[in-house]
C-alpha cells in the first residue's frame, strides 16, 4: 500500500492544522523581521552603519510593536497548533505520481544511482544571519532552480548568487523555473533532460538511471570537485530545510524531476520534557517510489540543539522487479547529528542509536526474497575525519559497518577528498563567491586553508599530511546483497552554492550489476 500523502487521518484535522499555522505565522513573521533588524551579515556591516542604526532603531521597534499586537492570534493558534502535532505522523508525502499507474519498462544490464547531500541553511532569516546567511526565500528561489536545473545550463564563470540572494540563470538569462518557482520541465511537461533524453521528468519517462559505464578508469581515484550538480540525481537528502516557505518553493521547483517528497520531517511542539520550536529540518526527494518511511527522534539533545527535533529518516524504495518478478528495493537514511562541537558523547550515542533503528527499520520492512541494490546514510554529522578532538566519532563503530569513500582510517582521509565546511564570514570574499572561483580555491592547499573551516582544536593542522579542512557532510553505503555488489562510480563535491550556504553539498555515484528488471 502507498504511503498516504497527509499525516492527519482526516480532512477536518488537516483544514485545523492549516488555520493554526495561518493564525501563529504573523507573530512568527514579526520575530523573525525583528532579529533580521538585529543580527547583520558581514556584507551589510560593510556597507556602513548608518543603515544599520536606522534598521536597529525604527525597524526593530516597529516589528517588535508588531509582534505585541499579534500575540492574541498567536496564543489561540498555539492551542490548536501544539495538540494536533501529538497526533501528526512525523512527515508529509508529496506524489506527483502514483506508482501503481506508471508504465512498465525492462532495463537490462548494470545500473547506477546517484546520491546527493547537501546542508542548505534554510532556517527563519533572523537565525540564518547567526551564520553569516541572509534573505532565506530569495536563497530558497535561487537554491531551487539550481537542484532542478540541468547540467548543461550551467556557467563557470557565472555566480550562483549574489550575497543578495540574486538570479541564478544562465547566460542567456533563461531559468530552470518559472517565476513562482515551478517546474523544471519545458510547457508541455516534457523532461530537463540533455540532448540525450537521459533525465526522468515527466510520470510517462521511466524513473531508474540509464546504464552505468562502471568504474573510473584512468584516474587517480573517485574524487573531483564540480561545478554543477550531476545530471538526474536519485535521490536528494537535503538537511536545514526548516523555514516553511522554503520547503515549498523546493517542493514546487524539484516535483517535476523528483515525483516522490518526504517532507516536514519531525514532530514540533511539546516532545518528552521539552518542547520543539522546529522540525528536524530534514527533506528528502526521490525518483523512485517510496515503499515504507519511519521517523526516529534523537532523545538526548541539549542546548540549541534541543529546539530542534533532529533525529533519523529511515526509507524503503522500490526499484522494480528481475523478469523472474523479483522485487528490487533500497534504503535510504537520512540525518543530521548533534552540532555543538564540544559534545561528542551525545554525537557518539546518536550514531549507536541509528545504527539499532536502521537494523529495527529495514527487520520490519524487508520482505524474502527481495534484492536489496543499495543500503545508504547520508547528511550533516557535525564532525571531521581529521580533527583530533572528533577523534571519538571517527573511531565509532558506524565506520565498521557503513564505508565512508572519502576516508583511509580512523583520522586520515584519503587524497582528493575535500572539507565542507566553509568559514562563515568569508562567505562572500571574491575567492568563494562564484562556483568558478570556489572551485579553483578548493583545489589550490594553499587557498583551501584560509577559507575552509580548520579542524579541531584551531591549531591543530589535521593527520594524515594534507590540509583538507573540516569534512562534516557525508554519504556511507554498505552492500546488504551479496548478488548485487556496489562499486563507487564518482564523489563528487560541488562548488554550485557557491555565496548562499555555507556548506559544500557533496553527490556519491554507486553502480550496481543487476539483474535484468522491469522499473517502474
Amino acid at each position: 500500500m502507498p504511503l498516504a500523502e497527509s499525516p492527519f487521518s482526516c480532512r477536518l484535522l488537516d483544514d485545523l492544522f492549516l488555520l493554526s499555522c495561518v493564525l501563529v505565522f504573523p507573530s512568527y513573521w514579526f520575530i523573525d523581521r525583528l532579529l533580521s533588524c538585529v543580527v547583520s551579515t558581514s556584507v551589510e556591516r560593510s556597507q556602513g552603519p548608518a543603515l544599520r542604526i536606522l534598521l536597529l532603531v525604527f525597524g526593530a521597534l516597529l516589528f517588535a510593536l508588531l509582534f505585541v499586537l499579534s500575540l492574541p492570534l498567536c496564543v489561540f493558534g498555539l492551542l490548536l497548533w501544539a495538540p494536533l502535532h501529538q497526533i501528526r505522523r512525523p512527515f508529509s508525502y508529496q506524489r506527483s505520481v502514483d506508482p501503481r499507474d506508471a508504465p512498465e519498462r525492462t532495463v537490462a544490464g548494470g545500473c547506477s544511482f546517484t546520491f546527493v547531500s547537501a546542508n542548505l541553511c534554510f532556517l527563519p532569516d533572523g537565525l540564518a544571519r547567526f551564520s553569516n546567511l541572509s534573505h532565506t526565500q530569495r536563497r530558497a528561489t535561487t537554491i531551487s532552480r539550481l537542484l532542478c536545473d540541468p547540467p548543461e545550463r550551467g556557467t563557470e564563470n557565472g555566480s550562483a548568487c549574489g550575497p543578495d540572494g540574486g538570479s541564478a540563470c544562465g547566460p542567456d538569462g533563461g531559468s530552470a523555473c518559472g517565476p513562482d518557482g515551478g517546474s523544471a520541465c519545458g510547457p508541455d511537461g516534457g523532461s530537463a533532460c540533455g540532448p540525450d533524453g537521459g533525465s526522468a521528468c515527466g510520470p510517462e519517462d521511466v524513473l531508474l538511471t540509464a546504464p552505468c559505464t562502471g568504474p573510473l578508469q584512468g584516474r587517480d581515484g573517485p574524487f573531483e570537485v564540480s561545478l554543477v550538480f550531476p545530471q538526474s540525481p536519485d535521490f536528494l537528502c537535503l538537511q536545514e530545510v526548516f523555514d516553511g516557505r522554503a520547503s515549498r518553493k523546493l517542493r514546487r521547483c524539484l516535483s517535476s524531476s523528483f515525483p516522490y517528497i518526504l517532507y516536514d520531517v519531525g514532530p514540533s511542539g511539546p516532545h518528552g520534557c521539552g518542547f520543539k520550536f522546529f522540525n528536524s529540518g530534514l527533506f528528502l526527494a526521490s525518483r523512485h517510489p517510496l515503499v515504507n518511511a519511519k521517523y526516529y527522534i534523537y532523545p538526548n539533545a541539549r542546548g540549541e540543539d534541543a529546539l530542534a527535533s533532529k533525529g533519523l529518516l529511515c526509507v524503503k524504495v522500490y526499484l522494480g522487479t528481475t523478469q523472474e518478478k523479483q522485487s528490487i528495493v533500497g534504503f535510504m537514511n537520512c540525518t543530521h547529528l548533534h552540532a555543538p562541537e564540544c559534545d561528542a558523547a551525545i554525537r557518539c550515542d546518536q550514531m549507536s542509536l541509528l545504527l539499532q533503528w536502521i537494523s529495527d527499520f529495514q527487520a520490519e520492512n524487508t520482505q524474502d526474497g527481495e534484492l536489496v541494490a543499495f543500503d545508504v546514510l547520508c547528511g550533516d554529522l557535525n564532525f571531521d575525519n581529521c580533527s583530533s578532538d572528533d577523534c571519538l566519532e571517527q573511531k565509532h563503530k558506524l565506520f565498521s559497518i557503513y564505508r565512508d569513500p572519502c576516508r583511509d582510517c580512523a583520522g586520515r582521509d584519503r587524497p582528493g577528498t575535500m572539507g565542507t565546511l566553509l568559514r562563515q564570514e568569508l562567505l562572500y570574499h571574491e575567492a568563494v563567491n562564484t562556483p568558478s572561483r570556489l572551485k579553483s580555491t578548493l583545489q589550490s592547499d594553499g587557498e583551501r586553508r584560509l577559507y575552509v573551516a580548520s579542524p579541531l582544536p584551531q591549531d591543530d593542522g589535521g593527520s594524515g599530511g594534507r590540509w583538507t579542512g573540516r569534512r562534516i557532510d557525508y554519504i556511507l553505503y554498505r552492500e546488504v546483497d551479496t548478488l548485487l555488489p556496489v562499486v563507487v562510480d564518482s564523489f563528487q563535491f560541488i562548488t554550485r552554492l557557491a555565496g548562499l550556504s555555507d556548506h559544500i553539498p557533496v553527490s556519491l555515484r554507486l553502480s550496481s550489476s543487476l539483474p535484468e528488471i522491469t522499473a517502474l
